[in-house]
């Protein structure tokens, strides 16, 4: 019979056609330089730089699994026909062209599309197959490794995919056991020819199970093989990273409250012989003042708190030789055990420095407070020999204009006893220095009979010297201005002083309630010297001034501060 089979497929024109060009293809891939470049071009199909490691491995094995499945489905498409078996032939035609054109969907990235139309493809061909040849042919034995393909082409955490299409293989073939015997599809095959289809079906289904099972065993044992690689590197990295440290660093066991490791760098700062010697001491031994037990407790609050806790730490080596040291301590955890991560740069040279620039600062302030001091004094002098000096001019308007030169001086002494009182010296608390100033003006004018209330409102204005020197001038000027001219006469009178600073704006308002004066022709005439010192002090803060002659006169003075 088979011999008669096989007489009539070489007869046939479509028989001579298929064995033409199996030879062919035969003879193709026993060229092996040719069929190298094949089978590289058909597992790359679809890949490019935009795909990750781990995804280009599964795609180049879908593409070489169709590219076998097409292989082999040819073949018993030769083995089919020559044992006259055509429809069995024309379905294994169609199933064959199925696969081809699942290679044109991973051509165009449809890659997850791809894959799993391969493998439902997969289980209707060995379905429809076992059908039409029956269990008895064995064909059946091929679900085998056709449940074993998803795990070699999805990844393992999805895991429903996977479930899905192993269910699907096996439901397939209990299925087989179930309705084989009243299957349409059944077709009548004598024994004798089943009994050679068998071996082929066994030995395909050896052979796909081993090509499964290799694939399985290569995708992992290379992933074992790249992460072992990896770890291995990174323990050499870490290690290298440890050992070469410019910082001393520690792992301490927080249960035993014992060193376990250590680096170069801490043999080295500690003046330590070997790692091992600090295997005995715990990470408080080496403090020159261990911490409080409310420390202790406060740095265990933050470490469980934050993870992280730094400070600076005075530090004894095992020679006895001391160091300033930042600590960082982080919190880990290995193994579930709880281990604290110390790492200690030595900032001795740091606090050096430090303690070099904080004594050129207080000498510095010294000599500022000094020289505040001095000027403070000086213009003291200044102004008493003014004082003497006015005892002996007879004219009084000569002794007016000393007194205003002497209050003048004040003025600008004043501000150097503010900021020689202050711990910055940069800047004066303005508000004190109107109340200073104030009462300093009055007891200069304590002969007139009119008795001036003032008003004062400032909260919380710092000047620096640039600002607070011509403001205190403006105000010297203001104040005597309204004790000579604005209450002739009258018994009693009120002096409104308002500092406001709203932003970088800083507005003087001052006010009385005198006589009026006409203050805008006086300032552009400049007709008196307090006058043009109002209107150069004014220019000298970069400032305007605006005066208002209703029911007395009123000043206002603002400026960028």
């Amino acid at each position: 019979m088979f011999e008669l089979c096989v007489l009539t497929y070489k007869q046939s024109v479509l028989g001579v056609v298929i064995l033409s060009l199996f030879q062919y293809y035969c003879t193709y891939l026993l060229n092996k330089s040719m069929f190298t470049k094949y089978w590289e071009f058909i597992s790359n199909l679809g890949i490019d730089q935009t795909i990750n490691r781990e995804n280009i491995k599964r795609l180049k094995l879908t593409n070489q699994l169709i590219l076998i499945s097409v292989a082999l489905t040819l073949a018993y498409v030769v083995i089919y026909y020559s044992l006259g078996l055509m429809k069995i032939c024309f379905f294994e035609i169609i199933a064959a062209s199925f696969y081809s054109i699942l290679l044109f969907f991973s051509f165009f990235k449809y890659y997850r599309l791809a894959r799993f139309l391969f493998v439902v493809a997969l289980n209707i061909q060995m379905y429809f197959l076992s059908l039409s040849l029956g269990v008895e042919s064995q064909v059946q034995l091929l679900f085998i490794p056709i449940a074993a393909v998803p795990v070699v082409l999805f990844r393992l955490k999805n895991v429903r995919s996977i479930l899905s299409l192993v269910f699907l293989s096996l439901l397939l073939l209990i299925s087989l056991y179930v309705y084989n015997q009243d299957s349409f599809l059944l077709i009548a095959i004598e024994p004798a020819l089943l009994l050679k289809l068998r071996p082929i079906f066994i030995v395909t289904s050896l052979i796909c199970e081993v090509i499964v099972i290799y694939s399985i065993i290569r995708n992992y044992e290379a992933s074992e093989v790249k992460l072992g690689r990896s770890n291995e590197l990174l323990q050499y990295q870490f290690q290298s990273m440890f050992d070469n440290s410019s910082d001393a660093l520690f792992l301490v066991d927080m249960m035993k409250s014992k060193i376990v490791k250590a680096n170069k760098r801490a043999v080295e700062l500690f003046e330590m012989e070997k790692e091992s010697d600090f295997f005995d001491y715990g990470g408080l031994d080496f403090h020159k003042t261990g911490p409080s037990i409310k420390e202790l407790e406060s740095i265990r609050t933050i470490l469980f708190e934050k993870g992280l806790y730094e400070g600076e730490i005075l530090y004894n080596t095992n020679l006895g030789k001391e160091f300033w040291g930042a600590l960082a301590i982080r919190l880990i955890y290995i193994g579930g055990k709880p281990f604290q991560s110390l790492r200690v740069t030595d900032i001795s040279e740091r606090k050096k420095a430090e303690q070099y620039t904080k004594a050129s600062l207080q000498e510095k302030e010294i000599l500022l407070a000094e020289i505040h001091h001095r000027v403070k004094n000086n213009m003291a002098v200044i102004s008493g020999l003014i004082g003497l000096q006015s005892s002996y001019v007879q004219d009084e308007k000569a002794k007016e204009l000393f007194e205003e030169s002497r209050n003048r001086i004040h003025s600008m002494a004043l501000i150097h006893d503010k900021l020689y009182q202050h711990e910055t010296f940069a800047k004066i608390d303005f508000c004190g220095y109107i109340n200073d100033l104030m009462d300093y003006i009055k007891s200069s004018y304590n002969s007139t009979e009119t008795d001036v209330v003032f008003n004062v409102t400032c909260n919380d204005i710092f000047l620096n010297i640039q600002q607070a020197i011509p403001c205190g001038l403006i105000l010297n000027e203001l104040i005597s201005n309204a004790f000579k001219h604005a209450f002739k006469d009258r018994r009693e009178g009120e002096v409104k002083i308002v500092c406001t600073k709203m932003g970088g704006k800083f507005t003087m308002m001052v006010s009385d309630d005198g006589c009026g004066y006409d203050v805008e022709t006086k300032l552009k005439a400049s007709s008196t010297l307090g006058l043009t010192l109002i209107n150069a002090l004014v220019d000298q803060l970069s400032g305007a001034v605006k005066t208002t002659n209703h029911k007395g006169t009123a000043y206002y003075i603002s400026f960028e501060g």
